[in-house]
């Protein structure tokens, strides 16, 4: 009986050895008060209403530009979620005087002088690297593709919209605490976003524009890796 237990002892050991040598699995979270983040930045929107040469004409008839701001979480190394406002067409330094495709149509500057425009998004962010690759806290670029959905208001013609869009995101981590992003994204938006008007062509069908922004990231948590 002596040298049974003796047997099992040593057997017991001997797999919580193993165990602890073992790497560890599961899955990566962290408390709800880690891992927030805000983001501010400039952007440049591209309209494609319905009807138009987008790929002849955009420059300089639907470029327009703004600023957003933004604040997230990552609940995962590979899940996070974002809310984000951007104001476009409003800053007067960068005035556009062709702006021809922003409502009200083919009546340059007056889209800003009515104060632009503004969206509220959502988007689901799924971070690639760290999806394909395994997380790494010591990484510096991320990539990121985010499904968005949100809502959008024109002030040159007092209508707003639902808004569903999809972009690619790219973090760069400068420090612990402070990075870049760059992001490109399409959203699709309702006519009422451009206003119907019959001598432009936008109809009743959808309307959408394309968005690209940069700007600066900062890791407000305390939390600055993932645990176990």
């Amino acid at each position: 009986m002596k040298h049974q237990l003796l047997i099992l002892a040593a057997l017991f050991l001997s797999s919580a050895h193993l165990k602890a040598q073992a790497p560890q699995e599961g899955y990566l979270v962290n408390s709800f008060w880690s891992n927030w983040y805000v983001q501010a930045g400039l952007d440049m929107s591209l309209q494609n209403p319905y009807g138009h040469d987008f790929a002849g004409s955009v420059f300089p008839n639907g470029k327009t530009f703004g600023i957003n701001v933004a604040a997230g979480k990552w609940f995962t190394p590979v899940l996070g979620l974002r809310g984000r406002v951007n104001w476009e067409n409003v800053i007067r330094l960068f005035k556009n005087g062709h702006d021809n495709w922003l409502a009200p149509f083919y009546e340059p500057g007056e889209n800003m002088r009515k104060g632009g425009y503004v969206t509220v998004v959502g988007d689901i962010q799924i971070d690639l690297h760290n999806f394909v690759c395994g997380y790494r806290p010591d990484r510096r670029w991320n990539l990121q593709v985010f499904p968005r959905a949100g809502a959008a208001y024109n002030f040159g013609v007092s209508k707003g919209t639902p808004l569903l869009g999809f972009g690619i995101g790219n973090t760069y981590k400068l420090t612990d605490r402070c990075g870049l992003y760059l992001d490109a994204a399409y959203n699709l938006v309702s006519s009422g976003f451009v206003g119907v008007e019959k001598d432009t062509g936008t109809g009743s069908n959808s309307n959408g524009f394309f968005d690209f922004c940069i700007g600066v990231t900062l890791q407000i948590s305390k939390t600055k890796t993932f645990k176990q």
